[in-house]
């Protein structure tokens, strides 16, 4: 394989991890990005194959996900922000667009009490005086430094948050705001897109089946067959080589071809936002914990809550060392569990009736050899 194909595929995978990129917090990444022989590939990569939009600019890259059907296709996140954080951020953005060059917490925190308390915003009003609302806020603030829409100046700014959090600071952290990228938050394109008003919304959906197959095999842990709808199995069933090529070509990994659909396979455990196991007690309790459920997994892969309440105490009981303070109960063992496991997309459900779907890949991870540095744990497990 050529440096350029290496150095492409390098820059794809880094676009997707990274959607928004500068050249201070990602030079490396950046300047493949913006190499003259790999920008207009990568364009046409997101633009033909996945209907994304790439900008590209002097100092910055942004990477638009274009809603599909007026939804954007991406994996459940673990311990996603809250909707409140989320309006606050917007809140923010909005309030940082007014303020000086440099601004700090407690400027954003004002005005964004100025923008809240407006009856046309239509939002709860946002009290400061409040400490749940100074640390919602101290969040939304986090979320605008990842997004690098503000860059921290001075002292860890973390801390500094932290300190006005709790009333110990009066500033709160000095931010450099980024009005490039702070512009770049919401494109007008993927708005469009996401109202469904105009051309761009309908040039994406004249692609929906191609899109859609494509996203899912990008974006998500396993494309199931199951979930495709009758235009995207028949793209996949006339197209189904094309498909595995540009995979391949797009990020070098492997696709993993079963009966019950596809999954692309990250050739190494940092090429996936959510590595799982992971050498700790939440993941390696999570993971026998989806291995006692395949024992009582039903046709069509139903499990009961009941069957859940059973593979936790039949962990707890098998493996006491392994549980840590954080898993000191079997509901904070269930809930860990099943927060790792709907991030995974293993285990879905969990409403109507108390019944959870476990997904065919969980068959990936089953019957795990447990070993310690001294002795194997499980004297009965298969290898």
């Amino acid at each position: 394989m050529s440096r350029d194909a290496v150095e492409r595929q390098r820059a794809f995978t880094g676009l997707l991890a990274h959607p928004v990129l500068d050249r201070r917090r990602h030079p490396e990444l950046f300047a493949l990005v913006r190499n003259v022989r790999h920008r207009p590939v990568l364009i046409e990569w997101f633009s033909a194959r996945l209907g994304y939009r790439l900008v590209v600019t002097e100092s910055a890259a942004r990477l638009f996900r274009l809603p599909l059907a007026g939804e954007v296709l991406a994996p459940r996140r673990l311990a996603a922000p809250s909707r409140r954080v989320l309006v606050l951020a917007v809140l923010a953005a909005a309030a940082a667009e007014d303020a000086e060059d440099i601004t700090t917490t407690q400027d954003l925190s004002d005005r964004v009490r100025a923008l809240a308390a407006h009856d046309e915003v239509g939002l709860a009003p946002y009290d400061p005086d409040r400490f749940a609302e100074r640390q919602l806020f101290d969040k939304a603030v986090g979320l605008l430094i990842e997004t690098g829409a503000l860059r921290g100046t001075g002292r860890d700014a973390g801390e500094q948050r932290e300190g006005w959090t709790h009333r110990r600071d009066t500033v709160g952290g000095a931010y450099e705001v980024e009005r490039e990228l702070l512009v770049r938050m919401v494109d007008p394109a993927a708005l469009a897109a996401t109202l469904g008003d105009n051309d761009e919304a309908a040039a994406v959906e004249d692609s929906a089946a191609r899109f859609g197959l494509m996203r899912r095999l990008i974006e998500l842990p396993v494309c199931l067959l199951a979930d495709l709808d009758d235009a995207c199995r028949a793209y996949l069933s006339s197209q189904r080589h094309r498909v595995l090529a540009w995979c391949a070509e797009m990020t070098g990994w492997v696709v993993e071809q079963r009966a019950e659909g596809l999954a692309l396979i990250a050739a190494e455990e940092s090429d996936t936002d959510l590595p799982f196991p992971r050498l700790r007690a939440v993941d390696f309790a999570t993971l026998m914990v989806l291995n006692e459920l395949r024992k009582y997994r039903q046709e069509g892969g139903v499990v009961s809550e009941g069957d859940l309440g059973r593979a936790v105490t039949e962990v707890r009981a098998r493996h006491p060392r392994a549980m840590t303070k954080e898993l000191d109960t079997g509901l904070a063992l269930r809930d860990r569990a099943v927060e790792l496991l709907q991030a995974l997309d293993l285990l879905r459900g969990g409403a109507a009736g108390g019944t959870w779907w476990l997904s065919p890949a969980a068959e990936r991870f089953r019957d795990p050899r447990v070993v310690s540095v001294t002795a194997r744990l499980d004297e009965t497990e298969t290898e």
